[in-house]
């Protein structure tokens, strides 16, 4: 459908972002130590759990129930957002891409996934991301502001992920570039288009979207003012976000803030700034940091996991090599060596 369904009326409305606030991550040893009803989400290609608790299922529901809009708005890929669905709290509405790509229930109902695109907030972001009838288009060859960038860093050698983005792409750590090159590239980017930190990872888009632009969308559309309006979130790209509305709510600290080249284009209030900070300073334990090893490029993906095919980044990458190789040649070498010697001694003996 191109039609997105009448708009309404909610009093108030909650945004929340996904990775990190409403789903946390966990090595399969934590499982016991967790209390309560979880759900578990699909095991992903790299073997994390990501859980969901059912209180926060229910808490999502009193909201609305409440007369308030529970809006999901994530900085993920297209196809991880809408993979995901079945364990996330219902929704008024589904945000991907970084604001890139809005979703409504479908009121007709006729799918097993009722959801229905906004068309009309992607053909106002059509002028630098293209028209959505490109999508299936291989990203070196679609139009817009936004993919003249893509192949301007691709053609610096740069290393980019735009599987399953069509609004959005994201600038991943490349082998031999330095902080110094990065901001350099962020600072280069062309007029209309913007960038943040996400997941520790550098997401170009749309300047007039990014999760605050999608949220002005939908806060026009719904007739609710921002002092009405609330945010959960613990990364830099939702900061913007966070600003822009009445009330804003750190369950975790998912990166540094503010730590990274990309985050400095967001306008935010200076308290939250502080705030952030503060949380991320005097509660190291109850935050949830992508830093996993010393080097200024590593990060956690929550989509791929540590240092996403970023070997040089790996903690103790040479120990971790050589133990692995002194295992390997234990395993297939020492032991039968042994096994031999000890049954040939029996023999003699």
């Amino acid at each position: 459908m191109a039609t997105p369904p009448p708009a309404p009326r909610f009093s108030f409305i909650c945004f929340s972002d996904i990775d990190g606030t409403l789903v946390h991550y966990l090595d399969p040893s934590q499982l016991q130590e967790v209390v309560g009803e979880l759900l578990l989400l699909p095991q992903s290609a790299t073997g994390r759990l990501g859980v969901i608790s059912r209180l926060t299922l229910e808490k999502a529901a009193a909201l609305r129930a409440a007369g308030g809009a529970f809006v999901l708005v994530s900085g993920a890929r297209t196809s991880t957002v809408l993979q995901r669905l079945p364990f996330l709290p219902a929704a008024d509405a589904v945000v991907a891409e970084n604001g890139g790509r809005i979703w409504y229930p479908d009121p007709q109902g006729l799918t097993a996934c009722p959801l229905v695109e906004d068309l009309e907030w992607r053909q106002q972001l059509a002028a630098v991301a293209g028209p959505p009838g490109q999508d299936v288009r291989p990203p070196l060859e679609r139009e817009g502001v936004l993919w003249e960038w893509y192949r301007e860093l691709h053609r610096q050698g740069w290393r980019l992920d735009s599987n399953s983005y069509s609004t959005c792409f994201r600038l991943t750590p490349t082998p031999g570039r330095g902080e110094a090159e990065l901001r350099a590239a962020v600072a280069a980017a062309p007029p209309g288009v913007a960038s943040s930190v996400n997941l520790g990872v550098t997401d170009f888009y749309p300047a007039a979207s990014g999760k605050q632009g999608a949220a002005a969308r939908l806060m026009a559309r719904w007739g609710v003012q921002a002092d009405r309006c609330g945010h959960l979130g613990d990364d830099d790209n939702d900061l913007a976000l966070a600003a822009a509305v009445g009330k804003a709510f750190l369950p975790s600290v998912g990166a540094q803030p503010s730590s990274s080249p990309a985050a400095a284009p967001c306008t935010m209030s200076a308290a939250l700034r502080a705030l952030a900070r503060g949380v991320a300073a005097e509660a190291p334990k109850a935050t949830r940091t992508f830093r996993t090893s010393a080097g200024p490029r590593s990060h956690y993906d929550y989509e791929h996991g540590p240092n996403y095919l970023n070997f040089q980044d790996w903690p103790g990458r040479q120990w971790k090599v050589a133990a692995w190789v002194c295992g390997v040649v234990g395993s297939g070498v020492a032991i039968p060596a042994f096994a031999v010697w000890w049954q040939q001694s029996k023999l003699k003996g």
